[in-house]
């Protein structure tokens, strides 16, 4: 070590510094990219449908859950997009001011973190409380079935929100959000089975969603496409709820 230079042990910690902080700004990056692509994706618009913060029609346009979590995203990744970038320069240039700032962030996001963390245990069931109903009642209220959207229907389109249903219970396996029963309520959904005539009389309306049973569910590349072409296959399940999903409490 020549005069006035660094000792081994201090040029390790300097590059474990840099590295880790690097690592903080390119999740920053990530997290900024996730965020805006959660915004903007066409495809996501059918969940902002449904998880609105309000069902307020005069707030109906308000910005839904989905768009508050992927704000919060966008402004997380761009404090840790900032935290990496002061951790690196002051670690490799050794700008006090930069170490200082870098050490006062890290330490309230910390704290910060605590409090989520406290706060997420002490009222995990109140968060649950409050979005819960909000889903039932979109069931109630918005819910049509997947049939409008079938190019040879003669039904209405069903509105976004009920488009969105269709497609996430399609994608996850499930069935309403308790349970199947959540549909036993629904306002406007037109529970005609199209194909009764084929299948006998006492098969004239659909009890459960067609979604609720195994189209031969399975992830594609656009989320979006459903066989309809198979929902025929599943309406005996639709009607008496035999092989539905749904969580066995």
């Amino acid at each position: 070590m020549g005069h006035g230079g660094m000792s081994c042990g201090m040029k390790t910690m300097r590059f474990v510094i840099v590295l880790f902080n690097f690592f903080f700004f390119l999740i920053g990056l990530a997290l900024i990219a996730l965020g805006i692509y959660v915004l903007v994706d066409p495809s996501l618009k059918k969940i902002k449908a449904i998880l609105p913060i309000s069902s307020d029609p005069a707030v109906e346009q308000g910005l839904s859950y989905l768009e508050v979590i992927a704000i919060v995203l966008f402004v997380l990744g761009f404090i840790l997009l900032i935290i990496g970038f002061l951790g690196c320069c002051g670690a490799m240039k050794q700008v006090k001011i930069f170490l200082i700032i870098y050490a006062l962030v890290v330490a309230i996001i910390i704290l910060f973190e605590i409090a989520i963390t406290i706060y997420f245990v002490a009222f995990k069931s109140q968060f649950r409380r409050t979005i819960t109903p909000k889903l039932i009642d979109a069931i109630r209220d918005k819910y049509e079935g997947p049939l409008g959207l079938q190019s040879n229907s003669s039904l209405p389109k069903p509105p976004a929100i009920s488009i969105a249903l269709d497609f996430i219970m399609y994608n996850l396996k499930c069935c309403g959000i308790d349970n199947k029963t959540d549909f036993n309520q629904t306002k406007n959904w037109n529970r005609t089975n199209p194909w009764s005539a084929s299948m006998g009389v006492h098969a004239s309306n659909f009890t459960y969603p067609l979604t609720c049973c195994n189209i031969g569910n399975r992830f594609t590349q656009d989320w979006t496409i459903m066989p309809f072409d198979k929902l025929e296959s599943v309406a005996y399940c639709a009607i008496n709820g035999t092989d539905i999903y749904d969580i066995v409490s």
